[in-house]
């Protein structure tokens, strides 16, 4: 997901890089916990055919730049068993699609550009597939969580930037 524009968000992270070690260290700690909580809303929204939807949702702070992801992450290859959470999570129009079938031949799959080698190719057909509501399990909203994890957050910065403004040297 890509980050929100907003005014003056670059010279708030390059603030926020600066920020004293004690109040990352408070940061993080926040960060994770309601990482944690978000984490668990969205299992408990995830569809559970099989489960592997609810086991791949997973949340990860990243403490040099203070930014909590939450979702469908780990490596390229772990996530490509999981394409279909996408599918799932934000919906799909009604299409038609063309499908070829093979024959199987066994040492070759395919050519060296990913595609089906012509004289593999069985049958060409026409599939219609149906439209599916999203389900919005990763990308929802959760305002609840939201308002906990930023009044949380608020009190942490405010009492710093209180701390910074008198000459605490905390």
């Amino acid at each position: 997901m890509a980050t929100p524009k907003v005014r003056g968000l670059a010279r708030f992270r390059r603030l926020l890089r600066r920020v004293p070690d004690a109040v990352r260290g408070e940061l993080l700690v926040e960060l994770r916990v309601t990482g944690r909580q978000i984490a668990q809303a969205m299992r408990a929204k995830a569809p559970s055919k099989s489960g592997a939807l609810r086991a791949g949702i997973d949340e990860k702070v990243l403490p040099t730049s203070l930014r909590l992801q939450i979702g469908l992450l780990g490596t390229r290859r772990g996530r490509a068993s999981l394409f279909y959470g996408r599918i799932q999570d934000l919906g799909r129009r009604e299409q038609v699609v063309t499908v070829q079938r093979r024959r199987r031949v066994a040492g070759r799959l395919r050519t060296a550009h990913g595609r089906k080698r012509s004289e593999d190719i069985a049958s060409t057909y026409l599939m219609r597939v149906r439209a599916m509501a999203p389900k919005r399990f990763i990308t929802g909203r959760f305002p609840d969580l939201r308002a906990t994890l930023n009044r949380n957050l608020r009190g942490i910065l405010t009492r710093t930037l209180g701390q910074i403004a008198g000459g605490s040297d905390e």
